[in-house]
């Protein structure tokens, strides 16, 4: 049985790549304008990623209705905020773009160790992995590298966009099956009111962070920029403004399934884990292969695009293997671990770094730049220890704040002069 399962997700992955093949072959470069539809299918594909399926049911299932709804509201905040910076900026950073290179490292870093967890639970549902297997997934890799060497990129990017709907979709449907509705709310009125429950403000602080955190990301996206810029301009606004409300469908779906977990007393080992546990209980051999499927084109895709993606520099390949092996070592010394926590952890740097570099212009040196933003870490790092995770984050990201509007200050008396 385990065999069939995983002979049906090779071929699935296999007919996939030929579908994207002979779609980068009938359509031409993305190297004009291009329109609503093909904007939206392209900012689609830079934002549908592994915190998609795996942080939002996570959310939901340690927060509840308030993490589910909190992880789709700060998403559609990153949208905008991305948006308004770009416009304001005529799609570039200007020389804040050098500044920001520092911080690229950090969000590979972040994102590779996310890859590591997910990819332990990966082969969990995978029900383990032998040579001929691990082989034949290393020519569909080499095959996604291939891909993300074509400059068309939208190709890549529609599938995964069909993919991740098409997931969406039909894996709650499967799991509703078992388990009605009806069911799911007495099981957690029952067994977890807490989830419930909306008038808890300090939960409400989710939002505030994982809006930092996705806001970071958009910003350290050069791809986002190019997009922007290849969207015309009577459309671009209308694109990032539906954009997040079809990608909000994807959390809010999947997000669902930490409910059923709590309902029918599914335990996971690991919270991030709770999705995974419930396709495997509830989804069947179907849905357990969707899920399986998808993140694998998602994680291919990411880290096809890391490897081949032309750093400046002649030590970037050693940069490259060095924070492969940093985050090696990070998931191995911390078993416990898991994709929120990375998200929020990485977040006392992005509360420092986001608030700055929104502004248009940056008056001062880089050096007293780096300073504030290591001067705010640290003060989040020390209001964490004394008054808990979240807190250390809005302290930090008040204090980036109140720096930021000194430096627009400076900036309008040097304009005034």
């Amino acid at each position: 049985m385990f065999i069939t399962l995983q002979i049906t997700i090779l071929l699935s992955l296999f007919f996939l790549l030929l579908g994207v093949r002979y779609i980068q072959k009938s359509n031409s470069d993305l190297t004009d304008e291009f329109g609503l539809g093909r904007g939206i299918v392209a900012l689609l594909g830079q934002s549908i990623g592994l915190v998609t399926f795996l942080a939002s049911s996570q959310a939901s299932y340690e927060y509840g209705v308030i993490g589910l709804l909190g992880y789709c509201l700060a998403g559609i905040a990153s949208f905008l905020f991305i948006y308004l910076l770009l416009k304001r900026n005529d799609g570039m950073l200007g020389r804040k773009k050098e500044m920001l290179e520092a911080f690229k490292w950090l969000c590979q870093l972040e994102n590779i160790l996310i890859f590591i967890l997910a990819g332990k639970m990966i082969i969990k549902l995978f029900y383990g992995l032998n040579i001929i297997i691990a082989a034949c997934m290393l020519v569909i890799f080499y095959q996604f590298i291939i891909l993300a060497r074509n400059k068309n990129q939208y190709p890549g990017s529609l599938m995964l966009v069909i993919l991740s709907l098409v997931t969406t979709v039909l894996i709650p449907t499967l799991v509703y099956l078992k388990v009605s509705v009806p069911t799911v709310y007495s099981g957690v009125d029952f067994l977890a009111t807490d989830m419930l429950i909306l008038d808890e403000p300090s939960s409400w602080l989710i939002v505030v962070i994982l809006c930092v955190r996705f806001s970071a990301h958009n910003l350290l996206n050069e791809q986002i920029w190019s997009i922007y810029s290849k969207i015309k301009q009577t459309k671009r606004a209308l694109s990032f403004t539906l954009t997040p409300l079809i990608w909000m469908f994807l959390p809010l779906s999947i997000g669902t399934l930490s409910f059923v977990a709590k309902a029918s007393a599914v335990w996971p080992a690991l919270n991030d884990e709770v999705s995974f546990n419930v396709v495997q209980q509830f989804g069947g051999q179907f849905g357990g292969a969707l899920l399986v499927v998808t993140l694998i084109v998602i994680m291919f895709s990411s880290i096809s695009t890391y490897v081949i993606h032309q750093e400046s520099g002649q030590f970037s390949a050693a940069i490259k293997v060095g924070t492969v092996i940093i985050a090696v070592l990070i998931a191995a010394f911390i078993p416990d671990l898991t994709i929120l926590d990375v998200m929020f952890y990485f977040s006392f740097i992005w509360a420092a770094m986001v608030p700055i570099f929104s502004i248009k212009k940056i008056p001062v040196p880089p050096f007293i730049v780096w300073v504030a933003v290591s001067a705010c870490a640290a003060a989040g790092i020390y209001f964490m220890i004394q008054q808990g995770l979240m807190a250390g984050i809005i302290i930090e990201l008040f204090l980036s704040s109140f720096v930021t509007v000194i430096f627009v200050a400076v900036t309008g008396i040097k304009h005034r002069q």
